[in-house]
């Protein structure tokens, strides 16, 4: 009995943290979704005026948050984050700029065209 329940505890914790990611993330825009089954690995963007925890700035900042996720059965299971600051010019923008403007700015795996170059290097190397 009270291996059941630690199961039933187990799988609420789970369900939950899915739900509150899935809320968190519904305003980000998703620039791609690479899945094969049961597992998809997807990248996610927003820009908002915000400061980091260790910011020595005063002021909040333009920054570009990219969030790339593996998901195994539609449950998040990994996520890494990427952020990069914009210029001070784009704050009057900041909720309109596109998505390639900034791209290369971010490492080659947080960019927009990253699964289409790894799907031809994976073709090529068989």
């Amino acid at each position: 009995m009270f291996e059941l329940l630690l199961v039933v505890l187990a799988l609420a914790a789970l369900a939950a943290r899915t739900f509150h990611l899935r809320r968190r993330l519904a305003a980000w825009e998703r620039l791609w979704r690479f899945g094969s089954g049961p597992f998809t690995v997807e990248l996610r963007r927003r820009t908002d005026l915000a400061r980091l925890g260790d910011d020595s700035l005063e002021f909040p900042q333009p920054r570009e948050f990219r969030l790339l996720s593996l998901r195994v059965g539609g449950i998040p299971v990994w996520s890494q984050l990427a952020v990069v600051s914009l210029p001070a010019s784009t704050e009057e923008r900041i909720g309109h700029i596109p998505a390639d403007e900034f791209d290369r700015q971010f490492d080659r795996h947080f960019q927009i065209d990253w699964p289409r170059r790894a799907t031809r290097l994976a073709a090529r190397a068989h």
